[in-house]
């Protein structure tokens, strides 16, 4: 940190205390405040939704309630919603694999766009640009076909609603890998999150474990309905048993497709 940029902190400390405010609104507002606060996340896009609020040209006391017809007639919502949720779910700001640098590439790209809309509308689209033009893993042509290419950490977060985590999860194959092994199904689609889903450690390692799925749910499952529905199991039971496993995952991959739309819309 230089002297100039405490300097800069210093003189701006409310507009800055007021952007952050206005930034854990936005959080709460668009569903994405448990998604960060429950885990290691990168921070890189929300320093830009932060800039962007930062350099409106408007007062604190307006700052401060600038999302107060978040759902209404506020028009850069939406926007920024847009941005981080497809960047959020391509990856691009993971450490590894989305084919930049966040913290350096990444940052010194969006910013050279950033600068260019201070107290216009959030550049959405010319950031979407930015990452095709680099180019970066991205792509808003979600599929079944493209499931596992995804950041599975946000597409969790989707499937489960956006909600709060009360428990310890693990990631657990729905039909059992050593099953599935048997069968000779490919390693790839045994361990897809077609065939993943977030269940509490004790029950994984426990009665579950190496279990038939149809088995399983039938005799260990209390309120089956309800779990079908949390999971987005096919409540189709004739493909609950390892050998209609295809089957299985891709009617289950048409209900991740249709969760993950849903909230992309």
């Amino acid at each position: 940190i230089e002297a100039a940029d405490v300097q800069f902190a210093i003189k701006n400390r409310e507009r800055i205390k007021i952007t952050l405010k206005c930034l854990k609104d936005f959080l709460i507002n668009s569903k994405l405040y448990y998604y960060y606060k429950e885990g290691n996340r990168s921070f890189i896009p929300l320093f830009f939704i932060a800039y962007h609020l930062f350099h409106k040209q408007i007062s604190d006391g307006e700052l401060e309630k600038f999302f107060a017809n978040f759902d209404a007639k506020n028009t850069e919502h939406p926007r920024m919603e847009k941005w981080i949720y497809h960047s959020l779910i391509n990856g691009v700001f993971k450490s590894k694999g989305a084919g930049w640098i966040p913290y350096k590439t990444g940052i010194r790209k969006l910013l050279d766009k950033m600068q260019h809309f201070k107290n216009k509308d959030f550049p959405t689209d010319e950031l979407f640009q930015v990452y095709t033009y680099h180019p970066i893993t991205f792509t808003r042509a979600y599929s079944i076909g493209n499931l596992d290419e995804l950041e599975s950490s946000f597409v969790y977060y989707l499937m489960y609603d956006r909600g709060q985590t009360i428990r310890i999860n693990d990631i657990d194959h729905i039909m059992p890998k050593s099953i599935l092994e048997s069968l000779k199904i490919e390693s790839a689609k045994i361990n897809s999150i077609k065939n993943f889903q977030l269940i509490d450690f004790s029950t994984n390692r426990g009665l579950k474990n190496a279990s038939p799925f149809k088995d399983w749910i039938n005799s260990h499952v209390a309120d089956k309905a309800a779990f079908v529905k949390r999971h987005l199991i096919p409540v189709d039971e004739t493909l609950w048993t390892e050998d209609r496993f295809e089957d299985f995952v891709t009617a289950r991959a048409n209900l991740i497709l249709n969760c993950i739309l849903t909230h992309l819309k």
